[in-house]
């Protein structure tokens, strides 16, 4: 491409922008969004493509002149920005055509579709921008700043004051198919709002916006406009405006769905106010502001920073470091960077691409709870997009740049050839396995003090921390309905004896008589019901006296509030400490327990109360089978425990999976004394396998999870 003669577009206008004390030129075309934003070096390049000169020429004239002349590989990558926005073209077609399939190569970064994320351009909204015009000057004017930031900073406040009850509220239905369908509802709707604002902004500074449609992300349609006019902007003020307008338009949407949602009563209104606090406030924030990803807060931090293109000059400022440092090529120079940029260059691609990575991670995780199909393909797409072609695309460029060279190219391959064995032996390299599991301190079964009867709490015999023996009375309960039925049954036992009485031989009844024979048996067996089923009711009525099983000291954590308070059957309510060190009681999904059953080499637990200690410990007994019901709402997720319950269970007992659970006790002679409901956290140590063969097993976990919902 030495001899091509590359000539700019006759409709182009340059504006000038001053950064970080540098001179960047915006290349546009006349009345279109096409623009192209270049550094000096760059533009003393381009700004010569007047179709006499061939490349070679300009570049040899840039050399001798001793100028900053940019590389060949930057007048690549340059001619491949221009061809992308239609701004340069080529003496020779022939030439030019078989350039194109080159400069495609290159510019594939900038291209904005990809497999999960694709943009279809629908209709130019010039029409309707230009009836909403008289909109643009209230809605970008001093008073109209000033009336969102004081309604930014209410609903600020409001949500602070009530942030508990949003949490809870959030965590009990975001996840449930009426919220989720109400998402899908809504998002459309609301992120229309976002991208009218950005094309209102643009044209209050004169910008054009002829295009917008709708991108398919990950299947949802998603609306979009193009605002990259804005790049035009001399004014930086501007450019954060326009950036920041979308954003600005969801949270005023936000603070008129949050008092909406605290005035008005449970139904569908005030479900949509949640969702659309959630949609317009908490994941506007998290997403479109986030500057790791190409959104508004990207472009808003590059022009409030004054770090120009800093997504593609930080992958070529990488990129020239690999070429120079880890190959030594010997014709790479280092990239020209502003006072203070350096830094700034080093941290975003890496960390950008960290960022996708989690983005990626959590939206297969989500589609996962859709459909086992959805995540496996959605896994796949997105493994490939967001990890494995970036990492190509590296390592085609570093090896283009070594096999330019010999003693390049050799080092190439031996760095590729210590990178596959060094990925081999990672893979195969024996790790711990460790299975850290969240749990509450659970007394022995013979210590727990537990209501064996439905009551009221009328005596408590014993005080928290008195010590008691085998036997003794702890807690008396009352239950009238009971007393009730004990002296209605005692009344049909006395009844039923009357009635057998009088059937027996010198009764009033007549027992010789075949009749009265079977009178009496009939009497004979329902009195034996009768004094059975009283027999039960004493003793139903006995254990209405609450006795601890073992002798020791009394815990009772809630002592105060017991009095007159009605204890359901099973309730517990307190222990007895003795000697025994402390149980631990956790819940483990049944295939992950499946995976420990038999492998457990060494337990050891930390308390809450003193996390920088482990303490050794033993498991007891595996679980038996699966449970539906927790022994304790400390377990579950809105407690801050591990484990999803079902958001119609008001106790938090009732898991969505069944769940195994194991106890696990300290080891004598600890010397560690645990509160009953404390927080504790297990690990199972396991031996050690490979990584490969560990991530192997995870996934397995996770298909048969899938494949079967009670795992």
């Amino acid at each position: 491409m030495a001899n091509l003669k590359p000539r700019l577009s006759a409709q182009l206008q340059l504006r000038r922008q001053r950064l970080r004390g540098e001179t960047w030129y915006v290349l546009a075309e006349r009345g279109r969004a096409r623009f192209v934003r270049l550094n000096a070096a760059a533009y003393s390049m381009a700004g010569r493509f007047d179709g006499c000169h061939t490349i070679q020429q300009l570049w040899d004239h840039l050399l001798g002149t001793g100028k900053d002349a940019p590389t060949q590989d930057e007048v690549i990558d340059l001619l491949a920005q221009l061809r992308e926005a239609a701004l340069v073209t080529f003496d020779r077609p022939a030439d030019g055509e078989q350039l194109i399939p080159h400069l495609e190569r290159v510019a594939r970064p900038r291209q904005r579709n990809n497999l999960l994320a694709w943009r279809i351009p629908l209709a130019d909204p010039s029409a309707l921008l230009d009836r909403l015009a008289p909109l643009r000057r209230v809605l970008f004017s001093p008073a109209a700043a000033l009336v969102w930031g004081l309604a930014v900073m209410f609903v600020l406040l409001l949500a602070i004051q009530h942030a508990p009850a949003l949490i809870a509220h959030g965590r009990q239905w975001l996840t449930t198919p009426r919220y989720a369908a109400l998402a899908v509802v809504l998002y459309v709707p609301i992120k229309l709002l976002h991208e009218l604002a950005h094309g209102l902004a643009v044209r209050r500074w004169g910008g054009k916006v002829h295009q917008a449609g709708i991108t398919l992300m990950l299947g949802l349609p998603v609306p979009w406009v193009d605002a990259s006019a804005a790049t035009a902007f001399t004014e930086r003020q501007q450019r954060i405006i326009v950036g920041a307008a979308g954003m600005m338009a969801e949270l005023a949407l936000a603070a008129v769905a949050l008092p909406l949602w605290l005035t008005l009563s449970d139904g569908l209104l005030r479900d949509a106010a949640f969702v659309t606090l959630f949609i317009a406030g908490v994941s506007t924030l998290l997403f479109n502001a986030n500057p790791l990803q190409r959104l508004d807060g990207y472009y808003i931090a590059t022009d409030a920073l004054d770090l120009p293109n800093l997504a593609p000059r930080s992958r070529q400022w990488w990129q020239d470091v690999l070429r120079r440092r880890l190959l030594r090529v010997p014709s790479a120079e280092p990239m020209v960077a502003a006072p203070g940029e350096a830094a700034w260059l080093a941290a975003y691609a890496p960390l950008a691409w960290l960022n996708s990575l989690v983005i990626a991670t959590l939206a297969v995780a989500w589609l996962g709870q859709l459909s086992l199909l959805l995540g496996l393909v959605g896994g796949a797409l997105l493994a490939w997009q967001m990890g494995l072609q970036p990492m190509i695309s590296l390592l085609g460029a570093l090896r283009r740049a070594a096999m330019l060279h010999q003693g390049t190219a050799r080092r190439w391959h031996r760095l590729l050839l210590a990178g596959g064995v060094l990925l081999v032996v990672v893979l195969l390299l024996p790790v711990p396995q460790r299975t850290r599991v969240q749990g509450v301190v659970w007394p022995p079964e013979q210590s727990q003090l537990r209501a064996d009867e439905d009551g009221f709490v009328t005596e408590l015999r014993v005080a928290d921390g008195s010590q008691v023996s085998p036997g003794e009375v702890v807690l008396q309960l009352a239950n009238p309905a009971l007393q009730t039925e004990l002296e209605r049954q005692a009344a049909r036992v006395t009844a039923f004896e009357a009635e057998l009485v009088q059937a027996l031989p010198g009764g009033m009844t007549e027992s010789n008589s075949p009749s009265g024979e079977g009178r009496a048996g009939d009497a004979r067996a329902e009195l034996a019901r009768a004094q059975a089923e009283l027999e039960r009711l004493v003793e139903r009525q006995a254990a209405l006296s609450v006795r601890a099983r073992i002798g020791g000291r009394v815990a009772l954590p809630q002592a105060a509030d017991l009095s007159e308070r009605y204890l359901r059957r099973g309730s517990l309510f307190g222990q007895v400490l003795d000697t025994t060190p402390p149980t631990i009681r956790v819940a483990l999904p049944e295939s992950e327990a499946n995976d420990l059953d038999g492998k457990v080499r060494s337990v050891s637990v930390r308390l809450a109360a003193s996390r920088e200690h482990a303490h050794e410990a033993k498991l007891l007994r595996d679980g038996a089978g699966a449970v539906a019901q927790l022994p304790s709402a400390a377990l579950s997720q809105r407690h801050g425990g591990p484990v999803p319950t079902d958001p119609q269970d008001k106790d938090d007992l009732k898991p969505v999976r069944p769940v195994v659970m194991l106890d696990v006790q300290l080891l004598a002679g600890s010397g560690v004394a645990a509160r009953l409901g404390e927080r504790a956290w297990a690990r199972f140590d396991a031996g050690y396998a490979p990584i490969a063969w560990q991530l192997a097993g995870s996934l397995r976990r996770e298909l048969l999870r899938r494949f079967n919902p009670q795992l």
